[in-house]
């Protein structure tokens, strides 16, 4: 089986367009004036402090104090100018920067990352709410793994990676228009394996901040909408994913994925049901055992098939999925198990672009773009 190799460049382009899903989403809800009315803004400060997880001997050796990320955000507070907003229960959309020390400030550094995020209401009551944020973009790590100079950092291979963050929060109304912010975090780093190492940084975190209300809420606007139509749709989508192998130092490999999957519409922010997935791994490699060099063979098909459960919450035109995979066919050493978490948005009546992050149990195993039809 011929390998493909895939160009440097195509790194970047990768990371660098992780958020326009969320964006393309976002932008017809920014504070533009429509009539009489404007969307609020809040201006916040957040300091994110605790961990990363070292659970293995090599992110162990690298760790030497914790984690502390300040967070400066601006957010907008929706009032059914969309039909998308009121069923969503009028989400907060955002934009948030994030810049601090790793916990591992001899091999890693500081870390920094561009973060588009949503911000779900769960629970309000007069001066008192909890809410959840979900948030992904584009992240820089200072100090990456360098076989002369820092062959001690085995967890991040490269400066450019993607950032995945998810805060529940709670807010206090302290004086007028100003809140004090409580909550825990949760931020995941990693390059999806486009270049090796990439262990990944996982980093639970407590936060604490202050939130400005720069304008008051608008009344919001509310909709009768018909009857969902609880119908079985279904969708083919192909995507690519660029991945190193092992040895480091190696060549990156191309990866097509192919899904075919039916999910039912059960609500105006729901959707459920599965899927089969046959993915072209080219990266996937074994260890020759007993060899009196570093070898690897890659002789067996490179085919992988499975079968999987899926989930999209649906915001208008975006969705968020989840899916949970079990392999029926590999022939290569891998968790029978994984997880998809990713974005789709819908760009026309029969298509959508989608991106998502395959993990095997939290070990990010590549990151993959495609493009979906809906029959």
């Amino acid at each position: 089986m011929i390998s493909k190799p895939v160009p440097r460049f195509f790194s970047v382009l990768l990371y660098v367009m992780i958020p326009f899903p969320v964006l393309a989403q976002l932008s017809d809800s920014l504070p533009v004036r429509s009539g009489n009315r404007t969307a609020a803004l809040s201006l916040g400060a957040r300091i994110h402090y605790g961990s990363f997880m070292a659970n293995k001997p090599k992110l162990q050796y690298v760790q030497d104090s914790h984690t502390m990320l300040a967070e400066l955000d601006i957010l907008a507070r929706t009032y059914g100018r969309h039909s998308w907003e009121q069923p969503s229960n009028y989400p907060q959309i955002g934009l948030a920067f994030l810049y601090g020390q790793s916990g591992a400030s001899r091999y890693i550094g500081h870390l920094a990352a561009i973060l588009p995020f949503m911000n779900f209401s769960l629970y309000k009551t007069g001066g008192f709410s909890t809410d959840l944020r979900l948030a992904v973009g584009p992240a820089w790590v200072e100090k990456i793994f360098d076989h002369v100079n820092n062959y001690q950092n085995m967890v991040i291979g490269s400066h450019l990676n993607a950032c995945l963050n998810i805060l529940f929060s709670s807010r206090i109304r302290i004086l007028p228009r100003t809140d004090l912010d409580l909550g825990i975090s949760f931020t995941h780093i990693s390059n999806g394996s486009f270049k090796l190492p990439n262990m990944g940084l996982n980093i639970p975190a407590l936060s604490a901040g202050i939130r400005y209300d720069l304008h008051s809420d608008q009344v919001k606007i509310r909709r009768s909408f018909p009857p969902v139509k609880k119908k079985i749709n279904y969708y083919f989508y192909a995507s690519i994913a660029g991945k190193q192998s092992l040895p480091l130092g190696s060549a990156r490999y191309l990866v097509n994925i192919f899904n075919l999957e039916a999910l039912r519409d059960f609500s105006r922010t729901g959707r459920i049901g599965g899927g089969i997935n046959m993915t072209l791994d080219r990266a996937q490699s074994v260890e020759v055992p007993y060899s009196p060099v570093f070898a690897f063979d890659r002789s067996k098909s490179q085919w992988q098939g499975s079968v999987y459960l899926a989930y999209e919450y649906v915001i208008g035109n975006l969705s968020l999925p989840l899916q949970v995979g079990y392999y029926l066919y590999n022939n290569y050493p891998v968790n029978s198990i994984y997880q998809n978490i990713g974005i789709k948005y819908r760009f026309a009546s029969h298509w959508t672009a989608a991106f998502a992050l395959k993990a095997h149990m939290g070990n990010g195993d590549f990151i993959q773009w495609g493009i979906g039809y809906k029959f």
